[in-house]
């Protein structure tokens, strides 16, 4: 296992988080709030086509995805998706729901 007890505990409410203000901009977009700035600015832009609530759904199911792999004691948790590097935990701790490397991150990065 990679993470010790309490750091899959502190990645694992981080990502909680994440998902909890994703949420909340999922709900005041399907409220007709309109919220592509704060999209914009948590990273979240959309892709031409997409629907700001189909960029939200598919970011709070990323985040989730990665949220099982950290209670799990997954692996693949916290290495690039593409190459398979470690991300390193300090890089983390500053975004867990990063799944690639600098190389493979797009402009926007991922949820």
């Amino acid at each position: 296992m990679r993470f010790d007890d309490a750091t899959r505990a502190r990645l694992r409410r981080m990502l909680l988080d994440r998902g909890q203000v994703l949420a909340t901009l999922l709900e005041a977009v399907l409220t007709g709030k309109g919220k592509e700035r704060e999209l914009a600015a948590i990273g979240l832009d959309a892709k031409p086509g997409m629907r700001p609530e189909e960029v939200l759904r598919a970011a709070m199911e990323h985040v989730d995805r990665l949220r099982k792999q950290v209670q799990d004691g997954d692996d693949a948790y916290g290495r690039c998706r593409e190459c398979g590097i470690d991300l390193g935990l300090a890089g983390l701790l500053e975004m867990p729901w990063a799944d690639a490397c600098a190389a493979h991150a797009g402009p926007a990065g991922r949820p």
